[in-house]
């Protein structure tokens, strides 16, 4: 888990460094030109479909977590990115095929997203990637919608919301706010 952790690490900066340095162009807002680089940190509340407490009895599950996200826009309403959220506590689910009990341990999962930005302050994102704790991991479907609204200079407060099918084992939703930087212009 911590080698899947320093490589989303490593992969991000790369990123971010590839294109920093004698950059022109980028998103364009009432202010003028924004980067094509954007870094979010977003606190988040998750949900657990298939929660289940030690005995084996379904729960209303939900564990705190964060997002780092980070995107690079390759045109005005289209990026890439690496979306990785971490979940803060252990838990149990209830496999969705066989009734299994799985007990999770702080998974993290990184998902290579594709965003379409719908407007002003709509962004819409589908990837895939994976979860990975303890034990198995998963192969990851994620949705998810943002609504950002631009403070100035670059920085934006958000809200999103998003879907993650881990397959065929549980799903996971999540509501959070966060910050998010545009750089690199």
């Amino acid at each position: 888990m911590k080698k899947i952790f320093g490589i989303s690490v490593i992969f991000t900066m790369i990123l971010i460094n590839t294109h920093v340095l004698g950059q022109e162009g980028g998103r364009v807002s009432e202010e003028g030109v924004e980067g094509k680089h954007s870094l979010a940190l977003v606190l988040m509340h998750s949900r657990i479909g298939q929660g289940r407490n030690e005995a084996g009895m379904k729960q209303f599950t939900t564990v705190p977590a964060f997002a780092l996200d980070y995107n690079y826009w390759f045109a005005e309403n289209f990026a890439i990115g690496l979306h990785t959220d971490f979940l803060n506590e252990n838990f149990i689910v209830e496999s969705e095929s066989g009734g299994e009990l799985i007990e999770r341990e702080r998974p993290i999962a990184p998902v290579i997203m594709a965003t379409y930005s719908a407007g002003e302050h709509f962004n819409f994102s589908l990837g895939f990637g994976g979860e990975f704790a303890e034990g198995d991991d998963y192969f990851v479907t994620r949705f998810a919608v943002e609504y950002g609204v631009e403070i100035r200079n670059g920085w934006a407060m958000l809200a999103s919301i998003s879907q993650d099918f881990r397959a065929n084992v549980y799903n996971v939703t999540s509501v959070g706010l966060g910050v998010e930087k545009r750089f690199g212009r």
